[in-house]
């Protein structure tokens, strides 16, 4: 852009085009023929069937690797039992592909300082880091857990320019998604002038997740900032979540974007959700979804009666949400509340099998999207597909006015007088018996 155009621009229109600017990436960094360090070999990582936890020898390894400057950490394909480890700049950790992972507590990969150092320097955060596949997806395995058990795989905050690439998480609808990306701690009162106060400038690629709860999913965004999301796949809960409300007052997401998103059997493959929390843009290109509630759900700007900001969230107006597909099934996982957007029709009750835990249902899609917004806007794309409904097929966007004016409670009251017997019919949310998985192929 040359002197004569900024000044036919004007100041005022510069400056918009530098604010709706989004640029979400992480840089390549990993010298490939740098230092490298077998785990394996160099630190005597035994494939043990994870019967022990050897989180040790990986930390060992990291601190070895960023004590002279970075490099390359392998892991040999395996089984093993790794939990709470704590990545550091400059470290990149190439599992090979078919590796299973174990947990043994409630996180596997921190990208993030040790809490140790985050109470002596708030400020302090970790940049340049990896956790991908080698020559294919490895697995975080917790589908043995407890239903409702806490546990994430990854879970990223302070840290600048970072990937997580090529990996299944085998889950057994846990509390929390499998990845969640957070911002700098509540406590702290200002983090405007900081470099770092959110995970910032990263790729997530290749995840496939899983048996997600209802309630949760695959990544959750309380705190992120140029980030990029591309072939993130699903099965159950919300497969990229933005739902921003955390009570914390350093909460936020802006300039993200995220490339081909899918969901199955699930609640949507991309939900928006504000509460109060004032968020940047974000651009979503490709969404599927296959038998599950909905494709897309933006819901409003709100108040929670604790965060400490008490007015109305809202995503940037520039936000956009484009080639959205929604094919028709049996098998979502229904909120409640949600199944008065349904047109009411004489069998659709008849599908419906209640969760264990009483507040989800499997029952059958409802429509593409769901446009709940009425403190702010973002664009929605006119190429909106629906495929095998048998009802909306002329509404692939529903709002607030289009929920029935009727009580979830009496309907549901009358469900279950109807269906003598079905309390709690659904397997969801029972331990689950081993079951094989692979990568989704996008």
């Amino acid at each position: 852009m040359n002197a004569k155009m900024i000044k036919s621009l004007g100041v005022a229109t510069l400056l918009m085009l530098f604010v709706t600017k989004v640029n979400a990436q992480y840089t390549e960094v990993m010298n490939k023929k740098g230092l490298t360090k077998s785990l394996n070999k160099d630190y005597n990582l035994k494939d043990d069937n994870a019967k022990t936890d050897q989180s040790d020898k990986l930390v060992k390894a990291i601190d070895d690797v960023n004590s002279k400057g970075g490099g390359i950490i392998k892991i040999d394909k395996g089984v093993y039992r790794f939990s709470g480890v704590n990545l550091k700049s400059n470290v990149h950790i190439l599992i090979e592909g078919g590796t299973v992972i174990k947990p043994a507590s409630s996180v596997v990969f921190n990208f993030s300082v040790d809490n140790k150092t985050e109470k002596k320097n708030p400020k302090a955060f970790i940049k340049n880091v990896s956790v991908r596949g080698n020559g294919g997806a490895f697995i975080i395995d917790y589908h043995t857990h407890k239903y409702k058990d806490r546990q994430r795989a990854i879970i990223a905050k302070m840290v600048q320019n970072f990937l997580i690439q090529d990996m299944i998480v085998k889950d057994n609808y846990s509390v929390y998604c499998g990845i969640t990306l957070a911002p700098a701690n509540e406590k702290v009162a200002d983090v405007k002038n900081w470099e770092v106060s959110r995970a910032s400038y990263g790729t997530i690629r290749n995840i496939t997740h899983y048996n997600a709860s209802p309630g949760y999913g695959l990544v959750q965004c309380h705190g992120a900032q140029n980030v990029h999301f591309e072939n993130l796949y699903s099965e159950g809960g919300v497969t990229f979540r933005l739902e921003v409300g955390a009570n914390n007052k350093n909460v936020g997401v802006f300039d993200l974007t995220a490339k081909n998103i899918i969901n199955k059997n699930g609640r949507a493959a991309v939900m928006l959700g504000p509460h109060s929390a004032k968020n940047g843009i974000i651009k979503v290109d490709g969404v599927t979804s296959i038998s599950s509630t909905f494709a897309v759900t933006v819901g409003d700007g709100g108040v929670k009666k604790d965060a400490p900001d008490q007015t109305p969230g809202y995503f940037h107006k520039d936000s956009s949400i484009d080639n959205v597909v929604a094919i028709y099934g049996k098998s979502a996982q229904v909120k409640g509340p949600t199944l008065l957007e349904f047109p009411k029709v004489d069998d659709y009750f008849d599908y419906l099998k209640v969760f264990s835990d009483g507040k989800f249902y499997e029952g059958p899609s409802v429509t593409a999207v769901h446009y709940g917004p009425t403190t702010y806007s973002i664009k929605l794309g006119k190429n909106i597909k629906m495929k095998g409904f048998p009802h909306h097929n002329n509404k692939p966007i529903v709002t607030r006015s289009d929920t029935r004016k009727a009580s979830w409670g009496a309907e549901k009251k009358a469900w279950k007088a109807a269906h003598p017997g079905s309390e709690f019919i659904s397997d969801k949310g029972v331990l689950v018996k081993d079951y094989q998985v692979k990568a989704y192929q996008f």
